[in-house]
């Protein structure tokens, strides 16, 4: 958007340019109206472009803290939930992702990947569309709850929980285990949806990645998410869980800023 808009004002510019070249030169007479119309124009792209490279540089600067704040605090929930299974599974086979509903005008509404987090790099891009109701994170949003599963199943109907056949052959093999819990905006009269957290670790690991211990910091992850990006007041006065605790220990191991760690558990940065 931002290209065709640069674009759209570079063309116009070039095009006022010119038409007042030719005024000068002698090859073209507008007359008093079109000449002042043409001044003025000149004015408002030069005003126009000043502001688009304002806004543009305000947005990349919030988008690289917002980028920044999951980053952190998803690297905080991956080192927790080692913690959490005493040091059980590596690392290195674990990676934590936030999705958000994105409802696109006039289409189905779909899961958009905010920023994801892991030890090492793995090659898992699936290309997949995801939306409400498709796979692990799907459900998840779609129902509301907690889930968690093995996705190693044979290729049959009911293990692919909303995918096509051919969709199922692009993610096997990508994912072992996942557990995705709700991203929920209480800050309404009634609580909806907005989308996801979803953890995904080593085959086999199913057991050791849904315990109360695991759930709990990926709960307090997600209820902290929340929280920074402005869907869901803090609770004040709120004692810390044992996911709570997990959470801010990483965090603080981390040095992650002061206010994010006094975010877990419902306060918020002054």
């Amino acid at each position: 958007m931002r290209t065709w808009i640069d674009l759209g004002l570079a063309v116009l510019a070039a095009a006022v340019g010119a038409a007042l070249g030719l005024e000068r030169a002698g090859l073209w007479d507008p007359g008093d109206v079109v000449l002042v119309v043409l001044v003025v124009l000149t004015a408002v792209l030069a005003v126009a472009s000043t502001a688009t490279q304002a806004v543009a540089r305000l947005l990349g600067a919030r988008r690289e803290a917002t980028r920044d704040l999951h980053d952190d605090l998803l690297s905080g929930a991956l080192w927790a939930v080692v913690d959490a299974t005493g040091g059980r599974v590596d690392p290195r086979d674990l990676a934590v992702a936030a999705y958000r509903v994105r409802r696109p005008l006039g289409r189905a509404p779909r899961l958009a990947r905010v920023h994801r987090v892991r030890s090492r790099r793995r090659p898992v891009a699936s290309g997949v569309r995801w939306a409400p109701g498709k796979g692990v994170i799907g459900e998840c949003v779609a129902t509301g709850a907690v889930v968690a599963r093995d996705v190693t199943g044979p290729d049959t109907a009911g293990e692919r929980q909303g995918l096509s056949a051919e969709e199922f052959r692009a993610v096997r093999g990508k994912y072992a285990v996942v557990v995705a819990v709700p991203l929920v905006d209480d800050a309404g009269e009634s609580s909806r949806v907005t989308g996801c957290l979803a953890l995904d670790g080593p085959a086999g690991a199913l057991d050791l990645l849904r315990t109360p211990a695991v759930l709990g910091v990926l709960d307090a992850t997600a209820r902290t998410l929340q929280r920074l990006t402005g869907f869901t007041p803090p609770a004040r006065g709120q004692l810390l869980g044992s996911g709570e605790q997990a959470l801010r220990a990483a965090l603080e191991r981390q040095d992650s800023p002061p206010g994010r760690v006094a975010a877990v558990g419902g306060r918020l940065p002054s």
